[in-house]
């Protein structure tokens, strides 16, 4: 049987349902320009009704307010997480190659370019005057001054890499405060949601730091469902950060110096572990954490992308090695007028086939120092592989006394010497066999393109994949986010819905009034 006020309790139902719709849509309206946050619906239906008259039929009861959900398009977040990890990796390498690149810049008159034409330059120099102390002097000092050049290069590179491999720390740092963040969102939202209702505001919390998540890692999410309740889990590259109530770390381990990648790599550099000590796979990984470690240690430089670890990019040990070719190829070159390999170069005598002024033989114009930091001076102790553009060195008896300098094929007095060894030198400068891509100049206008190649399209990438995830973050705020006039007509409808409501309590109330009071019923 009805109720004898039944119409009141569907008008009050009416009025409740009114209240609690302005109330989602004031939610909306303050939070129109949250970070984050998602449009709220309130879900709305028709409550029980009860059978007619006589068993004949259903009367309705009027309507609730059952649930308010958020509108979110999972398949936009996904899209949005795959392309945001992209323009993460490309980002870091752009900003990245665009400090190598100050290394191999064409444009700055304190380059190698021009390190090498000036010691270049002054040799040809000494080809008129090569018994004057002061041209001898002169040539030292540039062929110093280019030592010091690429050493301060290859040190600038090294620095870069250890900068890299303490931003790769802060990133991972981060990647697992946010793994702790989700563990603990995950929790209140479970115990919120054993009700059947909907966490709304920290699932937007929770995503957002997904958000934040997929720019330093590719992300995955999955939400499944199990006899607990629903189960959140967050997996980067393939492998599980976070599973539910439960997340794992990563660990950053410095390597020892029996574990370097590359001979050249700075000492300490992080090597990435799950906390269950497992190795953290760098395969299919993207974000910025991709692009800080292919930087750091990319090599692809004679087949060290096979070694396990190396990232398959040219980053700075690629850049390094070039470095180090470069310099062993010319030290071997000025001092014993061979090729790399140990070919001879034709019409190259070297230095240590020549003499000084006062008739000795033997002396390295370019040598390197040891791992006990002296330097080489004996020729027969010279292993040109172990030259690096870090210790890559002029040799200290030049330095101490140019009239070691070799200027003669001849060990006559220094008024009878010729200068062949000096006129010799002067072919280095365009002979187009020394190195693979040609002369010395060659050499480095084909790293510096190689170079810039590979920024040109690190930047193509990184303003591309900007473009785009900014693009579908767009079509995600137009889903998800506040529209103000749709909250505004949203909320005169629910206006005009309780003004009505309250006319039809008014009209009901004069109905009962005058059955009770008027007819005595």
């Amino acid at each position: 049987m009805n109720s004898a006020f039944f119409e009141f309790n569907i008008a009050t139902s009416a009025l409740f349902t009114s209240k609690n719709c302005l109330s989602v849509v004031s939610n909306n309206i303050a939070n129109s320009s949250t970070k984050g946050y998602s449009r709220q619906v309130a879900q709305v239906r028709s409550s029980i009704p009860l059978p007619g008259v006589c068993g004949k039929g259903m009367i309705g009861t009027g309507s609730e307010v059952y649930g308010v959900t958020q509108i979110r398009d999972f398949y936009l977040d996904k899209k949005y997480w795959e392309q945001n990890s992209t323009f993460g990796e490309y980002s870091q390498k752009n900003d990245q190659l665009d400090l190598i690149e100050t290394v191999f810049s064409e444009l700055s008159t304190s380059g190698i370019t021009a390190s090498v034409e000036d010691f270049l330059d002054s040799v040809s120099s000494l080809t008129f005057s090569s018994g004057d102390t002061t041209y001898r002097t002169s040539v030292i000092n540039f062929a110093s001054s280019f030592v010091d050049t690429i050493n301060s290069y290859a040190e600038s590179l090294k620095t870069q890499q250890r900068d890299i491999n303490d931003e790769i720390e802060s990133v991972v740092k981060r990647i697992n405060s946010i793994g702790d963040q989700i563990t603990a969102l995950n929790r209140e939202i479970f115990y919120q949601e054993t009700d059947g209702s909907h966490a709304n505001e920290l699932r937007d919390q929770r995503a957002l730091l997904v958000d934040e998540l997929s720019k330093y890692v590719n992300t995955e999410v999955r939400e499944v469902s199990s006899e607990q309740g629903q189960k959140y889990m967050v997996l980067i590259n393939g492998q599980t950060l976070v599973n539910h109530f439960d997340n794992a770390k990563i660990n950053c381990v410095a390597r020892g110096e029996n574990s370097r990648l590359d001979e050249d790599d700075s000492p300490g550099l992080y090597d990435l572990k799950w906390n269950t000590g497992s190795n953290f796979s760098s395969k299919g990984l993207s974000g910025e954490l991709k692009g800080l470690l292919d930087i750091r240690d990319g090599n692809v430089l004679d087949n060290a992308a096979n070694k396990e670890g190396v990232q398959n990019y040219k980053g700075i040990p690629y850049y390094i090695d070039k470095l180090n070719t470069f310099v062993q190829t010319i030290a071997r070159a000025f001092n014993e007028g061979k090729h790399l390999d140990g070919t001879n170069i034709e019409g190259m005598d070297g230095h240590i086939n020549g003499y000084d002024a006062e008739g000795n033989q033997g002396n390295l114009f370019f040598s390197y120092r040891d791992e006990n930091g002296s330097v080489i001076e004996t020729a027969g102790d010279v292993d040109y592989s172990k030259i690096t553009a870090s210790n890559f060195s002029m040799s200290q008896l030049l330095l101490k006394d140019s009239s070691r300098l070799a200027a003669s094929t001849s060990p006559s007095p220094l008024q009878e010497s010729n200068n062949k060894i000096i006129l010799q030198f002067t072919t280095i400068r365009n002979n187009g066999s020394l190195f693979k891509e040609g002369n010395v100049f060659d050499f480095v206008n084909g790293v510096s393109t190689e170079l810039a190649i590979d920024k040109k399209q690190a930047n193509n990438f990184d303003e591309f994949y900007e473009e785009l995830t900014t693009a579908t973050d767009n079509q995600r705020i137009s889903v998800s986010g506040v529209s103000l006039n749709e909250e505004l007509t949203s909320m005169i409808k629910n206006q005009q819905l309780f003004v009505a409501s309250s006319k039809l309590m008014q009209s009901v109330s004069k109905v009962y009034d005058t059955l009770i009071n008027g007819l005595g019923v």
